[in-house]
C-alpha cells in the first residue's frame, strides 16, 4: 500500500497527527469497522451489554484503542494500515483533554490517518463518551 499526504502550507493538522487528506493506491484489501465502544458483555444488563468505565471518557478510550489492536491484528494488520478515523465523542471538551492517549498510540505506528472528529448528543448509553469507526487498508 501507498500513501501521500496531502495538507496545505500551513499543516495545521500535524498538532493533531492528522493529514488533511491522503492518496490511497496499491492496495487489496480494506477493512471497515463498527463503532468501537467501551460496551462489554453483561448477561445481567437489558441488552446484554454494560458500559465499562462509565463517564470516564480517558479509560474509554485506552479500551477503545487496544479493541482496535486486537481487530486489526485479527485481520493481519496492525495501526500502520489506518487510512482514516471518526471519533465521536458527546464531550468534546472532554475528547480534546484526552487526545493524548490517541496521539501517543497513534504516533508509534509513524503514520498520520485523516479524521474527524463529531460531537453528539449521546451515543448508545448515557455513559459511553467516546465511539471510534476505522478504515484501514493493506
Amino acid at each position: 500500500m501507498k500513501r501521500q499526504a496531502i495538507n496545505p502550507a500551513n499543516d495545521w493538522g500535524a498538532g493533531f497527527d492528522m493529514n488533511q487528506a491522503e492518496v490511497i493506491s496499491d492496495f487489496s484489501e480494506l477493512i471497515k469497522f463498527s463503532g468501537q465502544t467501551s460496551l462489554i458483555a453483561d448477561s445481567t444488563a437489558d441488552l446484554g451489554v454494560s458500559v465499562k468505565h462509565p463517564n470516564d471518557q480517558r479509560k474509554q478510550m485506552e479500551l477503545i484503542l487496544h479493541s482496535i489492536d486486537s481487530l486489526l491484528k485479527q485481520a493481519g494488520m496492525t495501526r500502520k494500515n489506518i487510512i482514516h478515523i471518526i471519533f465521536y465523542t458527546t464531550d468534546m471538551e472532554g475528547f480534546l483533554g484526552n487526545y493524548d492517549v490517541y496521539s501517543n498510540w497513534i504516533k508509534e505506528a509513524n503514520i498520520r490517518p485523516t479524521q474527524s472528529a463529531i460531537g453528539v448528543n449521546q451515543l448508545v448509553s448515557p455513559e459511553m463518551k467516546l465511539e471510534i469507526e476505522v478504515t484501514g487498508a493493506q
